[in-house]
């Protein structure tokens, strides 16, 4: 029996020095302050608490302010894609794990983007501590900088509803230039409403949205070569037409292009219900040769035209 506790008694020895020495090993040189607060390494309800190390103040400060942030962004993140996951997506439960990776790394990006989250700053921290450690072996020093900072769940909640907020006014905002896209009227519309596409395309982070901004950006696009213009009156020194898509009338601000080598005074002015008067003066057009006028537009790279005959006066 005392051969037994003479054993126990040499291996606590043993493990007692080895502990001393690894801890003679690192040792704290400098401190922000004593004793070392509790709440270090202790994230509660209503507060994040991170370490982070550097190899100058400066350098573990920012890592923290960094872990800060991330913490935050996932936390908002894996709560927005868990719900629009399960909600709007049919996947398997074995399947839900790897797609809500896949959309909250995606949410991630946008949620940075929250006013709230610019503003994270040091200044906003409950308290902050570090210390300056010194390692033996590889006698070097290192910073080690803790940082509590306030993040309750009503924050989060707050944060969760300032995101789906911009995202139903991205929906809305789509949903519009859908039901606009079938009675649209006034061709600088056009590029005004594929350039909020674009806009909206770089935004939707999920495939589905995405592509529906995408082919609808494309659709309005082509609502350029669908434009025709066409002839609805003519007479002397004159004639009436409409741009047009489909049976639509449309305008533009735009300025006809107008050539001719029979015609003088050309111009254009627009007139009630999308229409447009053109008038010349025809008076030096040659009655043996075909005279013409040439007028057309330029839209988003699409080219329209068309060509007016008329006849020289009749000689009075």
């Amino acid at each position: 029996m005392r051969h037994i506790a003479y054993i126990a008694a040499t291996a606590l020895l043993l493990i007692l020095g080895t502990t001393r020495a690894e801890a003679q090993k690192e040792r704290v040189v400098e401190q922000s302050r004593k004793p070392r607060p509790t709440w270090v390494g202790l994230s509660t309800a209503d507060y994040l608490a991170v370490t982070e190390v550097g190899n100058t103040l400066a350098e573990a400060t920012e890592m923290a302010m960094n872990s800060i942030r991330q913490h935050i962004i996932n936390s908002v993140a894996i709560n927005i894609s868990s719900n629009e996951v399960m909600v709007q997506r049919d996947v398997s439960y074995n399947d839900w794990r790897e797609v809500l990776e896949d959309y909250s790394s995606v949410v991630m990006t946008e949620a940075a983007k929250l006013p709230y989250i610019n503003n994270i700053s040091i200044s906003n921290a409950a308290d902050v501590y570090w210390e300056r450690i010194y390692t033996r072996a590889t006698k070097s020093y290192r910073y080690e900088f803790s940082i509590r900072y306030p993040f309750s769940e009503q924050t989060r909640r707050d944060l969760v509803e300032q995101f789906l907020a911009i995202d139903n006014a991205k929906v809305e905002e789509l949903e519009r230039l859908k039901s606009e896209y079938e009675t649209i009227t006034d061709l600088d519309k056009i590029n005004e409403a594929a350039n909020s596409l674009e806009a909206l395309t770089n935004y939707f982070f999920d495939i589905t949205r995405n592509s529906e901004a995408e082919i609808l950006r494309r659709n309005y696009r082509s609502l350029y070569a669908r434009t025709t213009l066409e002839i609805e009156e003519q007479g002397e020194g004159y004639c009436i037409y409409s741009l047009r898509i489909g049976e639509r009338r449309v305008r533009t601000s735009r300025r006809a292009y107008l050539y001719s080598d029979s015609a003088l005074e050309l111009a254009v002015t627009e007139m009630e219900d999308h229409r447009y008067k053109l008038t010349y003066n025809p008076e030096y057009a040659s009655p043996k040769e075909i005279n013409t006028i040439i007028i057309g537009y330029s839209f988003g790279g699409t080219n329209l035209k068309t060509t007016l005959y008329f006849e020289a006066p009749k000689k009075r």
